[in-house]
């Protein structure tokens, strides 16, 4: 995904939210629900852009879905964004 795409992306308040609880450690969806305040379905839709875009990981385990940091992509990409700012 291009660099601007993820950009976009991370600057909506609720996915860079979802992402700031992440650092703490992995969440189900039924946690990030209650900690934002959100509907389940919005909460999924923002997981399932974040994922796509490679931000997240997602495990299941029986019936529940986790999340987590994607940490490898984050670090190449904050890398790739200093080099294209010539950092």
């Amino acid at each position: 995904m291009e660099m601007y795409k993820i950009l976009k992306l991370v600057s909506e308040k609720t996915r860079l939210n979802i992402l700031r609880l992440l650092k703490e450690g992995e969440k189900n969806v039924s946690k990030l629900t209650g900690l934002l305040k959100l509907s389940q379905p919005t909460i999924s839709h923002h997981l399932k852009k974040l994922e796509e875009a490679g931000l997240v990981i997602k495990r299941q385990y029986k019936r529940m879905v986790f999340y987590k940091i994607n940490k490898k992509f984050l670090k190449d990409f904050i890398k790739k964004f200093g080099s294209e700012l010539k950092l």
